[in-house]
């Protein structure tokens, strides 16, 4: 197995759980952070996960800005002005000397864990991420502490209702009044991508929202697939619905 692990979400999470808030006295209170401290969480995270796999795994990081932010421009704008946690970029660069780190011009590290995770470059790839996103990929995942299997057809269903109800934390709207529940019942008993696609047209229509829109939130929800990036280029093959 070939550890595929997001390295955006395990150094924030790490920088965040090693964060010291300390009170000095009445009147002086501040946040620190060792950068040794949060160097070692992640080594002893990334050695539980080589319990799975002993073999050197790969950091997945983001490179920003996205094709995504070209596809719509407030994409992840409501994450502008939030406060990241201290030490960030220094572990980063740590994280990114000490492992085997790999990251391709304007995609998202959930792209990069995607396009490994379908490619034929590694034996048995395992993305490690708890991101939902992730279910959007046909692979073995390892989400919490059982390696879960996403067939292809899991993953186009996880795909489209995510198309439906959108992403909040990403910013990308979906639908009004669309969540994980009314998104199920929207798609029903459809099975291939044609019929959860044409539940997905209707639906949006049915909300006054045009074409253009419902393949834009699935351009913006889908995670890359083998086939859909360019090395050389750096150009994304947008995905078009078969008609």
């Amino acid at each position: 197995m070939t550890l595929l692990i997001d390295a955006d979400w395990l150094i924030y999470s790490s920088c965040c759980a090693c964060e010291q808030d300390f009170r000095w006295d009445e009147n002086l209170h501040t946040l620190h952070l060792d950068e040794r401290d949060a160097m070692q969480l992640i080594e002893d995270r990334v050695a539980q996960y080589q319990i799975i796999s002993p073999g050197n795994p790969i950091m997945c990081f983001s490179d920003y800005p996205t094709f995504r932010h070209g596809i719509y421009q407030d994409y992840k704008a409501n994450r502008l002005g939030k406060r990241k946690p201290l030490g960030l970029k220094n572990i980063r660069e740590r994280v990114a000397k000490e492992f085997h780190a790999i990251s391709f011009d304007g995609l998202e590290g959930d792209d990069v864990m995607g396009l490994l995770a379908t490619g034929q470059k590694y034996d048995n790839p395992v993305i490690v991420s708890p991101d939902k996103d992730m279910r959007g990929v046909p692979c073995t995942l390892l989400a919490n502490d059982d390696l879960e299997l996403v067939t292809r057809k899991k993953a186009d269903r996880h795909w489209m209702l995510q198309t439906l109800s959108g992403d909040k934390t990403d910013n990308v709207e979906g639908l009004v009044g669309v969540g994980p529940v009314t998104a199920e019942k929207l798609l029903g008993d459809a099975e291939t991508m044609e019929e959860m696609w044409a539940k997905v047209h209707a639906a949006y229509v049915k909300k006054k929202k045009t074409y253009a829109d419902a393949i834009m939130t699935a351009r913006l929800t889908r995670i890359l697939r083998d086939g859909e990036y360019d090395h050389t280029t750096g150009n994304v093959k947008l995905w078009e619905p078969t008609l």
